[in-house]
């Protein structure tokens, strides 16, 4: 029974330590902007259609039409 009350002891203590969250944070961050990007890359071709669509949908806007 010392061993569990022990255990859950660790488990608080685990759960409470905030010593190197903002380190873990910019490396799931940096994992998410490394996905979008790898993304990106593999879908190149398309994203480059629809921005060149958006941008031209853009650049020929005139007022009034």
């Amino acid at each position: 029974m010392k061993t569990i009350a022990k255990t859950k002891q660790a488990f608080r203590n685990f759960h409470r330590d905030e010593r190197g969250l903002e380190a873990l944070q910019i490396v799931m961050i940096l994992g998410i902007a490394a996905v979008v990007l790898l993304f990106v890359k593999a879908k190149w071709p398309s994203v480059k259609d629809w921005a060149d669509t958006l941008i031209n949908s853009v650049t020929s806007f005139t007022e009034g039409s």
